[in-house]
Parts: C-alpha cells; structure tokens; sequence
C-alpha cells in the first residue's frame, strides 16, 4: 500500500534535514576531534613521565597470565613508578648472628653434621625473652621459645624504628630465619663422581649426557636417590612440626633449575595450602658451559610446576638468557649476584621465616654475603641461619626517559659443577659488626653499608672463564671405567639402589 501524500511529503523533509544535519555538523564536529587528537598527542610526548621504553615492561606472552596476588610481597623496581620523580633504593648490611645454631659454630664440622639428627642444629638454651612466656616457658619446646625470640626481636626493632622515624638516615632492622636447603643428588651428580672432575670440567659437562645414553645431565634431574632425600626432608618436616611444634616457613623461594623444582616440591608436598613457591631465576646455581647448568624454558617450568609462581619475578624470561656455552662464571661473580638476589628478596620481604631452595655453590655465596662461615652443605641437606637485615633508603636519581637498567642476568657461575671457592668468612661478622637500633648518623651509616651492584645494574662478563683444557694423557674415553671399575650403568645402578655411597664434592676452587 502506497503511503499517503502527506507521509511523503513529511519523509522528504526529514531527507533533507538528515542531508543538512550531515554537512553542518558532521564536518566540525570531525575537525574538533582531529583538534583535540593532535592536542593530546603532543601534550603526551612533552610529558617525561610518559616513557617510550617497552624493555622495563613486563613481557607478555602466550604462557603469561596476569598475576592478580602479592603473595604479601612487592619486590622493588615493581611498584608503579613516576620517574619524574626519584624512586627509593636501599643499600643491605647483614650479619649472621652466632650461638643459636650448631652450624654457626666453628666446632661443627660440616662433613659430620646432620641436620635431621640435631634438631636443625638449634641450641638448647634460654633467651632473655622467655621471660615474656608463661611460666617463662616451661613446658615449651626449644623450637616453639626460639621463634617467640625471633618475633620478640623483630617487634623491639620496629618500635625502635618508630621511635627514631624521621631521623635523617634511619636504619631499618629485621631478623630473618632463613632455611637454605640444596637439591636433593642429581644425574650430572652421579656423573661427575664417576667421570672425576678433572674430566668432568674439561669434557664431559659439556656434553648433554653420557656418550652411551645411558643418563642426560643438562639441566640435571633428580636420581632416584635425590627423590629419596626430598621425601626424607619432607618427612622430617611432619616430625619437627609434630614433636617441635615448629612452624613452616612463611615465604618460599626457589632455583630455576628443575633439580631444585623438585626437591622443592617434594620437600614441602602436603605440607602447604596453597603451594606457590617464587621461582627466581638469580637463586639458581651458576650458568655456562655445564649443560647441568642450563635451565629449561618458563614453558616448561610452568607445565610441569603449574602451582609455581613465575610472574613475580621480572628477571625470569621465557628462554635461559643466563647460560653462556664457552665462558663460567667465577666466584666472586656468583657472590655477586646472590648478594643482588638478598637485595631483591629482602626489599620488601616481611615475613620472619623463608625458605631457599638452591644449590652449593649458591648456598656457599649466599653464606658468604651473610657473614656466615663457610659451610657444606650435601645434597638434600637444609641448614637454618638466623641473620640481621639492616636496610637503609638513599635516594636515587630521577629515571631519564628512554633509558633503562633492566638487568638480563647476563651468564655466570661460581666453581665447579655445584662448588665453588668461597673464603672462609668467619671474621666477617665481625668486621660488619652492627646494632639493632636505628640511628639519624647518616655518614657512619652509609659508610658501614657494603657497596653492592644495583639489583638492576647489567653484569659483566669480562672475568668469566672458559673451560680448562683436559690434562695431558688423559684417557677420556675410558677414564670412568678406570677410576670406577664399572660402567656408568652399573655406576648410576649402584647409586639408585643404595650400595654405592657418593662422597660430597663442594665448594672447589675454579680451574
């Protein structure tokens, strides 16, 4: 049905309406967006605080998910940041403090200790803060008194701090139980005490495996007997808590490397709810030329510990930027970066009671950093250190606009496969001699602060090491065979049944 004259009559004059509303609105409203477009822009691009840098930002990939929790932490460098403004550093002083723990004690010799059969090694003794328990903690075992004390410094050293805030350079003390545990034996472990370490270092760390195929050592797994140690510490653990009433670790690090993945992940299963351990990539054992040494990628890391966190961490890429195939790192680099890795943790770390799963070599840098003696530490093995943080705030310069200092953790290692050489640091309490209360003296502060790389600062390399040439008439093919009387199968067979012990190598000075 046709519409009616008047119907078409309103309907070509709402036509030419529309027409007209198009070309005289339409047109400027078009040239005040274009305007306002272009303002923006350039107020955008005169703004500093607008960086171009995309390196500083977190990568996203087809593995990343957003990480919505804090896990009660916030690493420095993470926070939102304005860089026309300077952001806070700290510098670290730690001390470990001595007389709670056998391990402190140069009487305690590393080879015959053993921490499932000393109690941790805790002392048996009375702290001035029993007297704050009931019945001055009688009835108490010495783990349950020994934590009251941790909590007891900690609570006197805040209320110092808030008594002398706003001084002019303010001292900020806590005291952290730290549990360094090792790995438990891994397949490059076996081989490097069949091999012997003269061949081991020159050829066959170098290699991905046995030339037999019998065992793959690159990025080392756990043997049968490492699994075993695992269980036994999580074992232990269910005991300590049970007949101690000791508690758990509040925090949870860990290497990685897969060996120490799992024995972390064995060491704790059942024992943890929700299970989300912080994978940090400078906690590993150092990099180059041992395979053993080479991590897998965060895909794999994330499909086979899926309850790992790997996004807190913004040193840990997707492929292993560590690993360099024809240098190794030496000892004071290692210490250098674990000494980085304590910066990091202890930025904003809160909590008293944290767990570090590592390795040797790492283990004796971190010793070293903390003033700790040198100590051994076996395979599967976990050695509590008390220790004295001491943090203090300098200001650092405003962030320059297109510059960054995002560190890639560039390869290195300390020592041999999982040693190193670390000096005895026995007198180093001493000379870090510190106190527990806060002080506005700016210039001995500072002063008595050792000097660290920033935790962003890009390592060097210049120093590492290439691999050491293997001695004249040394019989490569056969040398296992001859030191051993076996072949690696029989080897590696008598090792995961228990009837060959594996002495421990740690701690060995570089080639």
């Amino acid at each position: 049905m046709l519409p009616d004259v008047h119907q078409r009559k309103t309907h070509c004059r709402w036509r030419r309406l529309t027409g007209i509303c198009r070309t005289t609105i339409a047109v400027p409203l078009l040239l005040l967006i274009t305007v306002s477009l272009t303002a923006y822009a350039l107020l955008d691009l005169s703004d500093p605080s607008a960086s171009l840098d995309m390196v500083s930002q977190p990568i996203l990939d087809i593995h990343t998910e957003p990480d919505t929790s804090t896990h009660g932490i916030q690493f420095q460098g993470q926070e939102k940041k304005n860089t026309t403004m300077a952001t806070t550093k700290y510098l670290f002083r730690y001390k470990t403090l001595g007389g709670y723990f056998l391990q402190d004690d140069p009487g305690t010799s590393a080879k015959d200790f053993e921490f499932t059969k000393t109690n941790f090694g805790l002392i048996s003794r009375a702290y001035d803060s029993d007297k704050t328990l009931p019945d001055g903690g009688k009835g108490m075992t010495d783990w349950q008194r020994f934590e009251h004390h941790l909590t007891k410094l900690n609570e006197e050293a805040a209320q110092k701090a808030k008594e002398n805030n706003g001084s002019a350079a303010q001292v900020i003390t806590q005291y952290k139980l730290l549990f360094l545990g090792r790995h438990g034996n891994g397949y490059h472990n076996i081989a490097e005490r069949y091999y012997g370490s003269e061949a081991w270092d020159c050829h066959y760390s170098l290699l991905d495996g046995d030339p037999d195929g019998i065992i793959v050592w690159s990025d080392a797994h756990l043997s049968k007997e490492g699994l075993r140690q695992a269980r036994d510490v999580n074992e232990f653990w269910k005991k300590q808590m049970a007949e101690e009433k000791m508690s758990l670790p509040q925090a949870y690090y860990v290497s990685p490397l897969d060996r120490a993945l799992e024995t972390h992940k064995v060491s704790y299963d059942g024992l943890v709810s929700p299970f989300e351990p912080i994978v940090m990539e400078r906690l590993r054992e150092g990099t180059g030329l041992h395979t053993c040494d080479r991590r897998s990628s965060l895909s794999y890391i994330r499909k086979h510990y899926p309850t790992y966190n790997t996004t807190r961490d913004r040193f840990l890429t997707e492929a292993d930027e560590l690993f360099e195939p024809k240098l190794r790192e030496p000892d004071e680099k290692i210490e250098e970066r674990l000494g980085k890795l304590l910066d990091q943790i202890m930025a904003e770390e809160k909590n008293e009671r944290i767990s570090l799963t590592s390795h040797s070599g790492a283990i004796g840098a971190m010793l070293h950093v903390l003033g700790h003696r040198q100590f051994s530490v076996a395979t599967g093995a976990v050695i509590p250190v008390l220790v004295q943080v001491d943090k203090i705030a300098v200001p650092a310069a405003p962030a320059v606009p297109g510059e960054t200092k995002r560190d890639p953790l560039s390869p290195r290692h300390g020592g041999k496969a999982e040693g190193g050489s670390h000096a005895a640091a026995a007198n180093k309490a001493d000379n870090d001699n510190v106190s527990a209360t806060t002080t506005g003296d700016s210039d001995s502060d500072l002063s008595s602060f050792p000097l660290r790389p920033d935790v962003d600062e890009i390592d060097d390399k210049s120093t590492w090491n290439p691999a050491p040439p293997c001695p004249p008439g040394l019989d490569l093919a056969n040398v296992g065979f001859e030191r051993k009387g076996m072949s690696i199968k029989d080897f590696v067979a008598g090792v995961e049944n228990g009837t060959i012990q594996l002495e421990e190598v740690a701690f060995r000075s570089n080639p």
